[in-house]
């Protein structure tokens, strides 16, 4: 996959999710499957960062503990409400697009990151790997929040592509 098609991948997943967002019904930010899962507004505020937090963290200059980075970012997006997440994530694909501009396709093949977990990848698998696979998974969770907490007509292609022209509002 070249580095245009990887990040143009996470863009569509964030895309996805910023329309899925309108989709919330008024008094549904509070909902939660079950007692001790993720909020519709936690996964909101995670997916506020989750496509650009590992490459912002790999990119730093300055070597940091992992911990304390993503408790900055964490600490954060838990200020961050419903009606806010839009222009968050306007924001997110903003400063996605540009951390791109400045990689380049052997840097992405060459240049070696830890995972949270410890395993050694190519930024451009690690890409995949988190941001990725993160953005895809919680806009997924979203969809089914959607299904769960509103009488949407929400379908299939609706967790996995544009279905209707993107608002702003």
């Amino acid at each position: 996959m070249k580095k245009e098609q990887l990040l143009q991948s996470i863009v569509k997943e964030m895309k996805v999710s910023r329309r899925l967002s309108t989709k919330i019904p008024a008094g549904q930010l509070d909902f939660r499957p079950k007692e001790n899962v993720r909020s519709t507004l936690e996964l909101l505020q995670y997916l506020s960062w989750c496509s650009t937090g590992m490459l912002r963290f790999w990119m730093q200059n300055a070597e940091s503990d992992f911990r304390a980075y993503f408790g900055h970012i964490v600490a954060e997006a838990k200020t961050l409400s419903g009606d806010q997440f839009l222009a968050k994530m306007d924001e997110q694909i903003d400063l996605l697009e540009k951390m791109f501009a400045t990689l380049t396709e052997e840097e992405l093949d060459t240049r070696l990151v830890t995972l949270p977990w410890g395993d050694k990848l190519p930024l451009r698998q690690a890409l995949v790997e988190t941001s990725l696979k993160w953005t895809t998974a919680y806009k997924l969770q979203l969809f089914f929040y959607l299904r769960l907490c509103s009488d949407q007509k929400l379908g299939t292609p609706d967790a996995w592509r544009l279905t209707e022209i993107e608002t702003t509002a």
